[in-house]
């Protein structure tokens, strides 16, 4: 019996997973997926790429009821793209239960969303401007949601979404299952936890574990000024379906792709700059594969799931181990091997030497051309063990300095009544 059948997710749902091509679940589903069937809430700590919004859409499908034509789950999220990928995966799930869902975003026609949410959709996908908007006007309400879905609560917060996300949360109904996701639980994500959910089964998916094992870690070593050309010899040697190339910067991601342009590849940049227009259009062309090399900034690294990506560069090494997780989840997913490349400079090697220490990992080293190079790593020396006798400084010393003999130290000694 597998996990899915043994947690008695329903079987067309387990097909429906089968034809994704998940067969094993990821740690944070693993945990999530029963506490949520079970009825309870749930503050999941878990980046982007661990399977976190299969984890609550699995129980969100069963437990929508086909008898009752209003909105029962609403799932708010930081960014449109977001909400259009959860909206995809949500679609790969329903075949074999009739449920209407809808996407409620900015950027969209505001009276076409109006005319489908009468349509009596049952499940809400959206950011919460346009959502709060849309219930303000009288277009919909959200007293019957029965499940609830505040995804990426720290990007919420940072992008000052907080308010209009809580306002919405107050006019759900006070009978609801809540599950909050979140790549890092600082004290303010837990404060609004604390305040939205009841009795939460926390889950914590640390950064280690985060990385799927079917993805192969290599770091380059290249000169700064020598990364484009490394750049350009790794991607004729791997020749990638799909890469995605992460940039310290907006600066650096627009330079990165404006010089594979230059040499004839099929690239193009992802900026938080760009307009949104803009962005749909790059990432359409990027999923349909007529750009085969997309570099980014990391506003790119969350949400962003296309599926196809067989490589991911890290053309500078992250300050972070989560942006790291963040960035390398775009390849390797549902299973499916991925390669993720670090690029990096002598100026690096502390930066990167932290980041593996974080993640309890050693990336393979290799040549631009795939040659094999041997890491030379300073091991750290291992922790005392509390039960370890404590190291003394000599057969003479002392508990207390204070009361030391003075002999040989570099105090000046005085006999007793000199002035």
């Amino acid at each position: 019996m597998d996990f899915f059948e043994q947690i008695r997710v329903e079987p067309f749902l387990r097909e429906n997973l089968k034809k994704m091509g998940i067969k094993d679940p990821m740690p944070v589903q693993q945990q999530a997926m029963p506490a949520l069937l079970s009825g309870r809430d749930v503050l999941a700590r878990a980046q982007t790429g661990t399977g976190k919004t299969l984890a609550f859409l699995v129980p969100l499908v069963q437990k929508a009821d086909l008898k009752k034509s209003y909105v029962q789950s609403l799932v708010i999220t930081p960014t449109r793209e977001l909400a259009q990928q959860t909206v995809e995966v949500l679609k790969k799930l329903t075949p074999g239960k009739d449920l209407k869902s809808l996407l409620v975003t900015g950027g969209r026609d505001a009276q076409e969303e109006k005319r489908r949410i009468a349509s009596n959709a049952q499940i809400l996908v959206g950011t919460p401007g346009r959502l709060l908007d849309h219930v303000r006007r009288g277009n919909m309400d959200l007293n019957g949601v029965t499940f609830l879905v505040l995804d990426e609560v720290d990007e919420m917060l940072e992008k000052g979404f907080m308010d209009d996300a809580l306002d919405l949360i107050a006019l759900c109904g006070e009978k609801r299952q809540t599950m909050l996701c979140s790549a890092t639980v600082s004290e303010e994500v837990a404060k609004i936890a604390k305040k939205i959910t009841k009795s939460c089964r926390v889950i914590d998916i640390d950064p280690e574990d985060a990385v799927v094992k079917t993805i192969r870690q290599v770091c380059v070593k290249a000169a700064e000024e020598k990364k484009p050309e490394v750049l350009t010899r790794l991607i004729d040697r791997l020749n990638p379906y799909l890469m995605l190339v992460f940039c310290i910067s907006r600066e650096r991601a627009q330079q990165a792709a404006e010089y594979l342009a230059s040499k004839g590849y099929l690239a193009d940049v992802l900026t938080g700059d760009m307009s949104q227009a803009k962005r749909k259009t790059v990432m359409k062309r990027f999923r349909d594969a007529k750009i085969q090399i997309l570099c980014a900034s990391d506003i790119a690294a969350r949400g962003l799931d296309v599926e196809g990506v067989t490589h991911v560069v890290n053309y500078d090494v992250p300050k972070s181990s989560d942006w790291y997780v963040h960035r390398v989840g775009r390849t390797g997913r549902a299973g499916r091997e991925g390669v993720a490349i670090t690029l990096y400079s002598p100026e690096e090697v502390t930066l990167l030497r932290r980041l593996e220490n974080k993640l309890g990992i050693l990336m393979e080293k290799e040549t631009a051309e795939g040659r094999k190079v041997a890491r030379r790593v300073r091991t750290a020396p291992n922790k005392a063990r509390k039960d370890a006798p404590k190291k003394t400084r000599g057969k003479n010393s002392v508990k207390d300095k204070r009361h030391a003999p003075k002999t040989g130290s570099n105090r000046r000694q005085t006999k007793k009544g000199a002035r």
